[in-house]
């Protein structure tokens, strides 16, 4: 009979996430994960299976977690939630913010070049819902050509989250979020 868990699974999860956001997947080890979470390999092995298995759940907890805040932040549908998007993607943080590292799905992008089909559809799953978001914010103040527009903002975002990711810093996407802003203020 096997003995019952000792840890919590989604805190682990939740610790998994943060480490593949921060080191990303090649740097992430299950080894790293014990020293990180406190829970040994072979216990984090038989819960969460290989590493691409870990990984994989680690990208639908991400998702999960954006989705939340995105509902918040597209709440009222509109321009103005476009704008607070970008804007705030950029502000100076604090050295040690997770937001310094990027986003764990673009990162996935330019990291694994020959991504598993579970990796992908993560990805595909990921940008359908920002774009969803975009197009119904563009939508809602009648913006013309909204998905071709949310396919724009979608491009910039990840252009944006780049930026941040190769820098370090998030506010080295401001120069390119603030011309995103203008163009959005344009639409009005």
């Amino acid at each position: 009979m096997p003995r019952p868990r000792s840890f919590d699974e989604a805190q682990v999860l939740q610790c998994a996430m943060m480490t593949f956001w921060r080191l990303g997947f090649d740097a992430t080890t299950y080894k790293v994960l014990e020293a990180e979470s406190g829970v040994g390999v072979r216990s984090m092995h038989n819960t969460f299976g290989e590493k691409d298995e870990l990984f994989v759940k680690s990208l639908a907890a991400y998702h999960a977690m954006a989705s939340g805040l995105l509902d918040q932040l597209f709440a009222e549908p509109g321009l103005e939630s476009i704008r607070t998007v970008f804007a705030g993607m950029v502000q100076t943080r604090p050295e040690d913010d997770i937001s310094q590292s990027g986003c764990l799905m673009v990162n996935t992008v330019f990291e694994i070049p020959e991504k598993p089909q579970a990796v992908e559809d993560a990805i595909g799953e990921y940008r359908a819902m920002w774009r969803d978001h975009f197009r119904a914010a563009l939508v809602a103040d009648g913006v013309a050509d909204a998905e071709t527009r949310a396919e724009f903002l979608l491009g910039a975002l990840w252009g944006v989250l780049s930026q941040i990711r190769l820098a370090g810093d998030t506010t080295a996407g401001k120069p390119m979020a603030d011309i995103v802003i203008q163009t959005v203020e344009s639409w009005r």
